[in-house]
């Protein structure tokens, strides 16, 4: 059963096809084959053959991906989103 209300950041990578966060977030940047956002205090960029954004809300953002090659996060120095 799912919470009412998410109080905690999620990160849900789903199959290596579906990445979904739910929080507070800043975009940054996204082109046919990269994704990167500041989430909880982490920078993170997707790397795929394809990247589709399927839900870009105020504190949700929905990615659909082919063949990902790379998820990188790196952990910022206060900057992130709280």
């Amino acid at each position: 059963m799912r919470k009412l209300f998410q109080l905690t950041p999620l990160l849900e990578l789903l199959e290596y096809e579906s990445l979904k966060i739910i929080g507070p977030y800043r975009f940054i940047h996204a082109d046919a084959t990269t994704c990167s956002f500041v989430y909880a205090d982490y920078h993170i960029t997707v790397n795929a053959d394809s990247v589709t954004i399927n839900a870009l809300k105020e504190e949700m953002l929905h990615l659909s991906v082919d063949n990902l090659q790379e998820l990188h996060m790196k952990k910022t120095k206060n900057t992130g989103v709280s």
